[in-house]
């Protein structure tokens, strides 16, 4: 129960922070209204960990500083036509993929760039092609390379996609789109023209593949499962389902790697590639965050397989590529293996080892002339790994327990946390707050001074 305190001092309090409140308010209004902002240090639904990281504010940190850097290397304007573009690196003449746009709007949404989220997304309209999905190679003055280039890539536009479902979540429809007309639209494209009928095999892009030819490294189960709630249409379940039927397929049953390409029988495809190289590395990051947002059991199962892979060979001895079998066809310690490597660690159990892997992972980065990839799957996968990648979809659903300052127990730090101590602290009623979230300086009151404190955190 709160203690009692002088009414008429409480309210000589509030009338004085009227002025501030005010300014509060109207910061609060021209914040675009981002109601999950980074950082989340969120608490995954599943599994053992959420951050593998020793100090949640050094993580954050470093995110923040490695943001920065990413942002310089492959943010450019140069060539987006009046918009700005996400650019890969020296080897491919600074191009831009489909893929890359799919990767920059998630980290965009993530850390709450809604500018730079909609001149990368007006971007990719620029180059929707007839089935309204992107084209997935441009060079560096905008046009589009080769006559193949016009197809679009599976695994970009699914990202894509999610990417507005969050940007909705977090921003509504204010911007420059409205965020649930566009998400909708696109997860609509990708149904129709890169699911196979019939079977909801994942195609390789919308002009090619199905059960002749797949990619497990573009099974993004998680995204399905979105993509279902969020449309209605339950045949995004099965194409999740359809996903996991066909990895157990194609794995090797003792190490539990899978490859770049195969057939919905989980068999070679002629030209293609059959190893556990750098597609399929990314296998264990898309699918370890079904594990961690939704539970799912065969995610935990295969992601459990290809961590205690790397885990044999040692986290600093993890090269770039492997047959599928196990036996090493390369021998490079990149920030794509590793990276992905942490990725799987989130679905152990093995404190030591995953934390040894996450420390990897932060200090293994690419340099030279191949710098886009393996630092951009670095990017992703440190945000996951420190509790940074939370399901913004349903975010709001799975409130933060002892967050202070978030009076009304909802998830979120925001003006009606303001509005509910206000009325508790005038009322002297407690029922409808969360007590331990409302008492800012842990002094056992709630007062005035837990008001000025709320205030001066929403400031920050």
């Amino acid at each position: 129960m709160i203690k009692s305190t002088s009414l008429k001092r409480i309210k000589s309090l509030l009338m004085a922070a009227i002025f501030s409140i005010s300014i509060i308010s109207a910061a609060i209004v021209s914040s675009a209204a981002d109601q999950i902002p980074f950082p989340y240090d969120a608490k995954y639904p599943y599994g053992a960990y959420s951050s593998l990281a020793d100090s949640q504010s050094n993580a954050d940190n470093l995110l923040r500083s490695e943001w920065e850097q990413w942002k310089s290397a492959h943010i450019t304007s140069n060539g987006a036509k009046g918009y700005r573009r996400v650019q890969r690196d020296a080897s491919t003449n600074y191009d831009t993929v489909s893929e890359s746009l799919g990767y920059g709007m998630l980290l965009a949404v993530y850390f709450g760039e809604q500018q730079l989220f909609d001149d990368l997304y007006h971007y990719v309209k620029l180059f929707l092609n007839t089935n309204g999905l992107m084209s997935w190679r441009i060079d560096s003055n905008g046009n589009i390379m080769g006559k193949d280039g016009v197809g679009a890539a599976t695994d970009a536009d699914e990202d894509i996609a999610v990417s507005l479902v969050f940007a909705y979540k977090k921003w509504g429809t204010s911007g420059g789109f409205n965020y649930q007309s566009e998400a909708r639209t696109y997860v609509s494209n990708i149904y129709n023209k890169m699911v196979e009928p019939g079977t909801y095999v994942i195609k390789s892009g919308d002009l090619w593949g199905g059960s002749d030819v797949t990619n497990p490294s573009y099974f993004a189960p998680a995204w399905y499962r979105i993509f279902a709630d969020f449309t209605g249409n339950s045949g995004w379940i099965n194409v999740a389902n359809k996903c996991y039927e066909v990895a157990d397929k194609a794995r090797n049953n003792n190490t539990g790697l899978v490859p770049d390409w195969c057939t919905a029988n989980g068999t070679p495809v002629s030209g293609q590639g059959f190893d556990f190289y750098y597609d399929a590395i990314r296998y264990q990051w898309r699918t370890a965050i079904d594990y961690s947002w939704y539970g799912t059991a065969k995610a935990k199962t295969n992601c459990d397989a290809i961590s205690n892979f790397f885990k044999n060979i040692g986290y600093a001895n993890i090269k770039d590529g492997y047959t599928i079998s196990g036996s090493q066809i390369s021998s490079n310690h990149t920030a794509t293996f590793v990276s992905c490597g942490a990725a799987a660690a989130m679905t152990g159990t093995d404190t030591t080892y995953a934390k040894n892997i996450y420390n990897e992972c932060v200090k293994v980065k690419d340099s030279g002339n191949y710098i886009y990839f393996g630092n951009t799957l670095r990017m992703l996968n440190l945000l996951y790994t420190t509790g940074n990648f939370p399901n913004l979809y349903n975010y709001n659903s799975q409130p933060q327990q002892g967050l202070k300052g978030d009076v009304n127990n909802d998830g979120v730090i925001d003006s009606l946390d303001i509005a509910a101590l206000k009325k508790a602290i005038l009322t002297q009623t407690n029922s409808n707050i969360n007590l331990t979230n409302a008492d800012m300086n842990s002094d056992g009151n709630i007062d005035s001074i837990d008001l000025a404190q709320l205030k001066v955190k929403l400031l920050k």
